[in-house]
């Protein structure tokens, strides 16, 4: 704390009741930014004479500052608390587990400072998906949001843990209704030859259809004991926020893959498993007899590969707008070919997976590592009870022909169970996915399956 701060609070203590509600915020706002009781400032303002104010002041600790910034924008300081300084994502999960309410002495002004840093952070989120520079650490690569708002900050956690969710990010539609319809363009007008003069031309309508969107619930629950003081709860913030954010990650994803509304597709799947929210590619994939490509013979190929890309027919054309999906041990195989292996066959050592060990890409189309791609299925494709479960599988999207829906961010709340002697702290968020078309009239994605994982 600064002297001017300081002698601006000595002179707001002196007014005591006399404050107006300006003065007020101020004076609360300054008290939460320093270790000066008010034991202190009432033994500081009964001293009249400026020596015996400023010797009172050399026995008053003030608190080192930590100031988080962001380019274009003003300073803003974390709340302060007796333990330490949090950001305001730390300060509201510390309201919810002492059961505040979440906003609680956060001042307003920093509230709307946070939201609308949050706000402009998911824009940029969405811009720079998929830059290996997204990180948790340094400038402008994410730690800039971890003075944002609680729901902004698990909201882009769950992105950072999940690369497929990023790149089905771009396609994402805000719900502002659930169920949502939303009316879309599928085919383009065709224009015809020129006819003669005063003839009545050939016309055509464009193919339109209106996908419907409807949000489920995910959710996910942390524990947190009686015995863990003040202290420890501060401390566990940042591990608290980190295990919402990746579990969120974990449940939306193998969503996307597997889901199975009906629970037909699967059978090892829970009560309450998360996977009945909305089907997922896999699911709807299976449904269609010309986007199923057996990799029996060969396995994971550069022609198996092509086969599948080959399937998708018109929808395969870009590889930009194409994601090739495999789990652990089919990314493996995917590294391991020798059409990219060595750097004589792909110009140069900075490309040789044999030096990298990682496999970016394949024919240009970006290669995502999923552990919950599923390497545990039969020939079918499926999970069932008895079956032989040594198969794995491999999905090849076209992203612009899927839309996730969100219709909320993340709430995050707080609940006593004595049967566990603690709290439970819930954050949930809802979500919805659907192709654009049926694909029984689209390709929006292919399965390679039946190969020995």
């Amino acid at each position: 704390m600064t002297s001017l701060q300081i002698s601006r609070l000595l002179e707001l203590a002196a007014k005591g009741a006399t404050l107006t509600d300006a003065e007020q915020t101020e004076y609360t706002a300054l008290t939460a930014d320093s270790d000066i009781t008010e034991a202190d400032l009432k033994k500081i303002v009964a001293d009249t004479t400026k020596a015996a104010v400023a010797e009172a002041l050399k026995n008053v600790r003030t608190r080192s500052r930590m100031e988080f910034s962001e380019e274009g924008s003003e300073i803003s300081l974390p709340i302060a608390h007796r333990s330490g300084n949090l950001a305001v994502c730390e300060k509201q999960l510390l309201n919810i587990c002492t059961k505040k309410s979440m906003d609680e002495g956060i001042p307003e002004s920093l509230l709307k400072d946070a939201d609308t840093r949050g706000e402009m952070a998911e824009k940029r989120l969405i811009q720079r998906l998929g830059r290996k520079d997204f990180t948790m650490g340094g400038t402008g690569a994410g730690s800039d949001f971890m003075n944002f708002s609680l729901s902004s900050n698990l909201y882009q956690r769950l992105y950072l843990a999940s690369e497929l969710a990023q790149r089905m990010a771009a396609q994402e539609i805000q719900m502002p209704t659930s169920p949502f319809s939303l009316p879309l363009a599928t085919t383009r007008p065709r224009f015809y030859s020129g006819i003669a003069e005063l003839a009545a031309p050939t016309g055509s309508n464009p193919g339109t259809a209106r996908p419907t969107l409807t949000a489920a619930k995910l959710m996910g629950m942390i524990p947190l004991s009686d015995e863990a003081d003040d202290d420890s709860v501060i401390a566990v913030l940042p591990l608290m926020m980190k295990q919402l954010g990746d579990a969120a990650a974990e449940a939306y994803e193998d969503c996307l893959l597997n889901g199975d509304v009906s629970g037909t597709q699967d059978n090892d799947g829970a009560t309450g498993d998360p996977l009945r929210v909305f089907d997922g590619i896999r699911k709807l994939v299976l449904a269609q007899a010309a986007l199923k490509v057996s990799l029996a013979t060969g396995g994971i190929s550069a022609a198996n590969i092509g086969a599948l890309r080959k399937a998708l027919g018109k929808w395969g054309i870009q590889p930009k707008d194409l994601l090739l999906v495999a789990g652990p041990k089919g990314y493996q195989d995917l590294v391991m070919l020798p059409e990219t292996l060595t750097s004589e066959k792909v110009g140069g050592r900075d490309l040789a997976r044999i030096l990298t060990g990682v496999a970016p890409s394949i024919f240009g189309i970006p290669i995502v590592c999923s552990a919950h791609n599923r390497e545990d299925l039969t020939a079918a494709a499926i999970y069932d009870t008895g079956g032989i479960h040594t198969q794995g599988s491999i999905l090849l999207i076209h992203l612009p022909s899927w839309i996730p829906g969100v219709r909320r961010g993340f709430t995050v709340e707080v609940f006593r169970d004595p049967r566990v002697g603690g709290q439970w702290v819930c954050a949930a968020f809802r979500r919805a996915f659907i192709p654009i078309e049926s694909l029984a009239n689209s390709k929006a994605a292919c399965l390679g399956y039946a190969y020995a994982a």
